[in-house]
């Protein structure tokens, strides 16, 4: 039987709980075997990374260190170029060729799935699966709305944004980030203004 392996993507700027509470919810609704977290080492979409792409990929690793069938990936860092998902699921697959993948999205990132790159072979390599990932629902994409299986999981009000202006307002991020994360954060002085 064909491993189910999820991949969620993210530029994890930083990791929060709300990445993890939404993996944990799609491994006990779609049923999948493993989730491989993918740090974006040059995400096309965002320029304003704050944390180099190692330290992100170090904040992923602390953040799954004691979960099963979580794991982070490097398959993104490693390779040149964009950050294109279509790149890493062909990357993947190769990888495991006996998985059948599922690509995980935040609800917010449905309406924008159009505007990445090759999103018909993003939907021919995995399964789009959507999770309600913030408290505020995204408009649906027209064009691939009926492509994406849609699940329901809990909302988690919880955004890397936000978390990095909390800590620029030297405000706590306790609960938000698992705790070694928190630590990794403060020992090497992540987004504090200069």
């Amino acid at each position: 039987m064909a491993e189910r392996l999820g991949i969620l993507g993210g530029s994890f700027d930083p990791v929060h709980v709300g990445h993890v509470l939404l993996a944990r919810a799609m491994t006990e609704q779609l049923p999948l075997d493993r989730i491989l977290f993918v740090p974006a080492a040059d995400p096309p979409h965002k320029q304003d990374l704050i944390a180099s792409a190692e330290d992100r990929l170090e904040m992923v690793r602390l953040a799954l260190a004691h979960l099963d069938r979580f794991a982070p990936s490097r398959v993104e860092l490693d390779r040149d170029g964009p950050s294109y998902m279509v790149d890493t699921l062909r990357e993947l697959g190769s990888q495991h060729r006996d998985s059948e993948l599922f690509l995980i999205i935040g609800d917010d990132n449905v309406a924008d799935l159009s505007t990445w790159h090759d999103p018909e072979g993003i939907l021919e390599l995995a399964t789009v699966v959507s999770g309600a990932r913030v408290a505020a629902g995204g408009s649906e994409d027209a064009r691939f709305a009926d492509q994406i299986q849609r699940l329901p999981t809990p909302a988690y009000g919880i955004s890397s944004t936000d978390i990095r202006q909390r800590l620029r307002r030297d405000l706590s991020i306790r609960y938000l980030v698992p705790d070694a994360v928190e630590a990794y954060i403060s020992h090497h002085r992540l987004y504090t203004s200069p």
